[in-house]
This record gives structure tokens, C-alpha cells and sequence, in this order.
């Protein structure tokens, strides 16, 4: 059983990517730096880690800008 489930998942293997957390800026700046794929990160109303500081609408905006400048999603 194990080998053909396996089997069935190489065929639908995609490369790993690593996806990190970005509460602010500066983490945002560190997880490009040190090689994210992705980042995730949430508004200061909306978002489920409480200690992040979070971003307000013009830094998501910045952000978003900076992640995609340096092939970040």
C-alpha cells in the first residue's frame, strides 16, 4: 500500500517552497534575504497572530511591491 501511495504522489510532485511569516518590515526584509519563496502576512484589523505588529493598508501595499520586485510571492 505505502509503495503505490508513493507512487501516486511522485507523479504529482511540485518543488518545496519555503514560506515564511513577515509581521512587519523588517521581517519581510529578512525572509527575502535569507531565501523565501513566500511570505504571508496580515493587516493590523485582520490577522491571527496577536504579538506581530502587523501592517496598515499603505505598508501591505509597499509590501506586496517589495516581495514582487525580488520574485517573492
Amino acid at each position: 500500500m505505502i509503495t503505490s501511495l508513493k507512487h501516486t504522489c511522485a507523479g504529482m510532485a511540485r518543488p518545496m517552497e519555503l514560506l515564511a511569516p513577515a509581521g512587519g518590515m523588517e521581517q519581510l526584509e529578512c525572509a527575502v534575504h535569507f531565501g523565501a519563496d513566500a511570505v504571508y502576512l496580515a493587516g493590523k484589523r485582520f490577522g491571527m497572530r496577536r504579538r506581530a505588529s502587523n501592517f496598515d493598508d499603505a505598508g501591505i501595499t509597499s509590501a506586496v511591491k517589495f516581495a514582487h520586485e525580488h520574485g517573492v510571492k
